[in-house]
């Protein structure tokens, strides 16, 4: 038999395989029989029938997991996802917040202190040796930054605690410290969330055209991605590329972000595209990203690195 595969699930004809008779049942393995079906709507996940499982079922074939078993699309809305989450997970507690801001600091601290003490051609003569300790020290530091970035991210969503006040300032701080623009980065991050996967206002990843897909080059870099999606050559190569350089390029020239900005409802996007020089950032007041009342803030944003990196030209 002829099988589309993927890596999330497979399409495999046959002439078994009708799915119209399951179409009336709940699709989530393990429900409850009784349990009241909800009408399909923009917030349930049943509206992806529309497009994949109605395409499945008219031409009498079937969806298999990476396992080779059937698999049937979820039948859940959002409000019933949102109410199986325990409450306690929604609480937000600044003190618990400025605890971790608090441990992550003193475990940046605690492993500068050590390293740069100890850690030096007197008590440790071989130069192959410091080196890699020293490359030990930057994969350790990049875990505890790497933790106090999450913690000023979840302040940029207000998820951090109950205060507004707290949260921007202890996002500010934090973010500023590791050379991030925070309320440049909030605000674009903000509509990202909101236009997710959008091909014309998706502010971080937007998705391939079917014209993209359908280039010979595209065909194949497809094919390429497919093969080697889950080895760990590629998955080790695309984490030092994006940790390296697509953070840079991202608040720098807006690599990933949507490229159409003449749609910027204040005219802020005539003329201005992404790349080296186009005019699309995340420090100039003026770029696309933003409204105008976005401009103080941009500033605010752009002092708090201006204040971290003169503090590492001091040091």
């Amino acid at each position: 038999m002829p099988t589309i595969t993927h890596r999330k699930s497979g399409i495999q004809n046959g002439p078994q395989a009708d799915l119209s008779a399951s179409s009336s049942s709940s699709s989530a393995a393990g429900s409850p029989a009784d349990t009241p079906r909800q009408s399909p709507s923009s917030t349930s996940l049943s509206s992806l029938e529309s497009e994949i499982a109605m395409d499945v079922k008219n031409a009498n074939m079937k969806m298999l997991d990476g396992y080779g078993n059937e698999f049937k699309l979820p039948d859940f809305t959002i409000k019933e996802i949102r109410d199986a989450i325990p409450a306690h997970c929604f609480e937000r507690s600044g003190i618990r917040g400025l605890a971790y801001v608090a441990r992550d600091i003193l475990s940046l601290a605690t492993t500068f202190y050590f390293f740069n003490k100890y850690l030096t051609p007197e008590n440790v003569p071989s130069t192959a040796l410091r080196a890699t300790l020293w490359a030990v020290y930057t994969f350790v530091q990049g875990l505890f930054g790497t933790g106090l970035w999450v913690l000023s991210h979840e302040c940029g969503h207000q998820s951090f605690s109950p205060s507004k006040i707290l949260n921007d300032t202890v996002g500010w701080f934090c973010h500023s410290a590791l050379l991030v623009p925070y309320f440049s980065w909030k605000i674009s991050h903000g509509k990202h969330h909101k236009a997710t996967g959008h091909l014309e206002r998706d502010m971080v990843f937007v998705p391939k055209t079917r014209q993209q897909y359908a280039s010979k080059l595209g065909y194949y870099a497809h094919e390429l991605s497919e093969l080697l999606e889950e080895t760990p050559i590629l998955t080790a190569g695309t984490m030092v590329g994006q940790q390296l350089l697509g953070w840079i390029f991202y608040i720098t020239v807006n690599t990933t972000g949507h490229n159409c900005h003449e749609r910027q409802s204040e005219g802020r996007g005539k003329g201005k595209r992404n790349g080296l020089g186009g005019g699309v950032n995340h420090f100039d007041p003026s770029s696309p990203l933003y409204e105008s009342k976005d401009s103080n803030l941009v500033l605010l944003s752009d002092l708090g690195l201006a204040v971290t990196a003169s503090v590492l030209v001091l040091i």
